[in-house]
């Protein structure tokens, strides 16, 4: 990627740096800004000028250009410009203090960062607030810098005396409305230091189109503070002077929606502190009267680092959510946010896998009545069984007999082999040792305070030694009845110690094949397996798995089938180890997982035009097994799919409510030939849902051959399009 200064890098750093104030990156929201801090051109001429010069001393200086670019140094800079071009006379002198205070918030704002990042909070407008209370206490003692005359607007107005440009600014001033609509609009206008209705009319009606969630947090907190200012009697009309009623404004959004996932208790959170940020305000205003200074949004950025200090030192994060990842959009965070808990609630946990080949039964499941009681009741027991479900051929006298003795035993997941019991023989049928209880034993540590112990092996049977690393899926050894075993079996347990017995650990397999009731199989991801059910493991088909094992710098290239357009992927990892795919046509990435049994995205950012949003959503989820039956469900984030006009509404309740939906299903449909298939079509829905009831949806079909995904085809009603892979 280019590392010098671009025009489009360059205007990002400058918009971003005016919707950073609302903790935002929309440029359309920003532009709306920066016309309305115009409505006082010497204002506007001044925030502008400092925003060019902090990010463009800070892109001299070196410091992350993509935080320049999403205008982190910037938006301190807007407001600490606005401050000056409204307090202070142009001349010469003020021009070079202008400079150096600029130079010197870059230097604070760096400083800032750098301290509140280590205790994970954000600066703020602390910089801002710091650089200009030094200019302020500095200046009684500059005799040629002079304080701006104020400015006062007649809202009678005297024609042929304002221009025309002032009585549109102002023209909505004098309009009759509920005095809490026009104090509102009149504090958003504030925030910049302008003094217009219809400058806050603008920026309030921007920020709808941008976010319906910031929108009603805004309205929220504001109108939250307006009548708690009336129940303590405090002036109303405050709210619109000085940035006091945009402490309000920015806390709600801040704490309902940005830091925090939006959600019931987010917006509870900001209404419940609004009594202590108006008391923080007050005392601030007091403390700061004696040296003529300005709190501005001081109440606002203190309480908001105290009260997400407070929520970092939680042991449990319940009710209320710290984002982790920053879309820089509160509808994008939350649908995001709540379509990874419903699928990815149980990815903090090791995948485990059965520890055997073929088909098994379990013949004593967690909570069994004969060995797993009390400390120990969360183990399972596996038997190989007939289509009589018995566990062994006549005369079943002897342990060959039995069908699962000396079958092969595998390790359920990567670890360590931590210890090896090897010296207790097998029981003859009927027989148990309770003084030897587990009889030939292993132990793994598969690291993170997880360890397995798989018992009741067969003596001298173990492939493997202490310290070995093994993988899932390795031979360990072969199964037998040694220990407390009437009868050939297997016993398999987790737990937090690596002590042979040790108390079990609840903790479920990460995917297994269960027959069902019809004699199909059935996929179980993230479940326990219950008494007597036949399981297996996921066979894993190589051909999808190689389909789909995308690695760093591979390269994709498809043509659509009448046209000349090439379209062009390529593999990356991110800061954070992640692979995605990347289209540079329309600077769109997706990201991905394929963890051996299924490959599945993760998530999404760019254009939904794009090509690769198609490969998103086609391939949204696909089992890497050979199992035509098995129909694999999933869902997507609502961000991707309602129309405008709907997301709109379902924008407002998603913090609360869910009424719509996206689902996606995929399947095998044909196969050449099951054993060492050469071309598989795969075959995927997704359909959007209102209140369960479907309104859209979309097919497609997806060929795999040893080219690896060499056609997509997206079956759209009678449009048809084909994309061909000419790797």
């Amino acid at each position: 990627m280019k590392k010098e200064l671009n025009w489009l890098y360059f205007l990002d750093t400058v918009l971003n740096s005016y919707s950073q104030i609302f903790f935002s990156l929309n440029k359309l929201f920003a532009s709306t800004i920066l016309l309305v801090t115009f409505f006082d051109p010497k204002v506007g001429l001044f925030g502008l000028v400092s925003v060019l010069l902090v990010n463009l001393m800070a892109f001299a200086f070196g410091f992350n250009r993509k935080e320049i670019r999403e205008g982190i140094f910037g938006f301190n800079a807007l407001l600490f410009g606005l401050a000056m071009g409204f307090r202070f006379e142009i001349n010469g002198a003020f021009l070079v203090l202008f400079f150096v205070s600029n130079l010197s918030l870059l230097v604070t704002t760096a400083v800032f960062k750098g301290s509140f990042g280590k205790v994970q909070l954000p600066f703020l407008s602390f910089p801002f607030l710091l650089s200009y209370w030094i200019v302020c206490l500095a200046v009684s003692s500059l005799s040629n810098i002079h304080l701006a005359a104020p400015v006062v607007y007649s809202e009678i107005g005297v024609p042929g005396v304002q221009s025309f440009f002032e009585t549109l600014v102002h023209s909505l001033d004098t309009v009759s409305m509920p005095v809490l609509i026009k104090i509102f609009f009149k504090t958003l206008a504030a925030t910049f230091f302008i003094s217009s209705v219809l400058g806050g009319l603008l920026i309030a009606i921007s920020l709808f189109l941008f976010s319906r969630i910031t929108f009603s947090l805004a309205v929220f907190g504001f109108t939250a503070a307006f009548y708690v200012y009336d129940i303590f009697g405090a002036d109303i009309y405050q709210l619109s002077d000085n940035m006091v009623g945009s402490n309000y404004i920015f806390f709600a959004i801040a704490i309902g929606g940005f830091y925090l996932i939006p959600n019931l208790y987010s917006y509870a959170s900001s209404l419940v502190l609004v009594p202590v940020l108006l008391l923080m305000q007050i005392a601030f205003d007091k403390l700061f009267t004696g040296f003529e200074l300005k709190t501005f949004t001081l109440a606002f950025s203190v309480l908001t680092c105290i009260f997400l200090y407070a929520l970092h030192q939680r042991w449990m994060h319940k009710f209320l959510h710290l984002v982790t990842i920053q879309y820089y959009s509160a509808e994008k965070t939350v649908y995001k946010y709540l379509n990874a808990l419903s699928r990815f609630n149980q990815a903090h946990l090791k995948k485990f896998a059965l520890p055997f080949w073929g088909e098994w039964q379990v013949s004593q499941a967690y909570d069994g009545k004969i060995t797993h009681l009390g400390d120990w009741s969360k183990a399972l027991d596996f038997v190989v069984v007939d289509e009589k479900l018995k566990t062994y051929r006549e005369p079943g006298l002897h342990l060959n007999d039995f069908y699962c003795y000396n079958k092969p035993v595998l390790a359920p997941a990567d670890g360590y082999v931590y210890a090896i019991f090897n010296h207790i023989d097998d029981n003859e049928i009927g027989v148990v040792d309770t003084e030897k209880n587990w009889g030939n034993s292993i132990l793994i540590n598969h690291l993170d305070g997880v360890f397995s112990q798989i018992s009741h092996l067969k003596k001298d049977s173990f492939k493997v030694a202490v310290g070995d690393f093994v993988q899932k899926g390795t031979l360990l050894a072969a199964c037998g009845s040694s220990g407390r075993s009437p009868e050939p079996h297997m016993h398999f347990q987790l737990q937090t110690t690596p002590t042979l017995g040790a108390k079990t650990l609840a903790y479920p397999l990460a995917y297994y094949l269960e027959l069902g009731i019809t004699k199909e199989w059935e996929l179980k991801q993230f479940e326990v397996p219950k008494q007597d059910v036949i399981i297996s493991n996921v066979m894993q088909e190589k051909l999808l798995h190689d389909a789909f094992d995308w690695m760093p710098g591979k390269q994709f290239h498809f043509v659509i089938e009448g046209k000349s357009d090439l379209i062009e992927w390529e593999v990356f990892t991110d800061e954070y180890n992640r692979l995605y795919l990347f289209e540079p046509k329309t600077n769109s990435y997706a990201y991905f997982v394929n963890d051996g049994t299924r490959f599945y995205f993760t998530d999404f950012e760019g254009s939904r035009k794009s090509s690769l949003f198609q490969l998103y959503t086609s391939c949204y989820s696909v089992l890497l097994g050979v199992y035509p039956k098995i129909n694999l469900g999933d869902k997507l984030p609502l961000i991707h799919f309602n129309p405008p006009i709907l997301i709109w509404f379902q924008d407002v309740l998603a913090p609360f409510y869910l009424f719509t939906e996206a689902r996606f299903s995929s399947k095998i449909r044909k196969v050449d030939q099951l054993l060492a298939p050469q071309r598989i079509e795969i075959e995927s829905n997704v359909e959007a849902r209102l209140l369960n009831q479907k309104f859209k949806s979309s097919t497609y079909s997806i060929v795999i051959t040893e080219k690896g995904v060499s056609e997509l085809t997206l079956l759209n009603g009678p449009k048809t399009e084909k994309w061909i892979c000419v790797d």
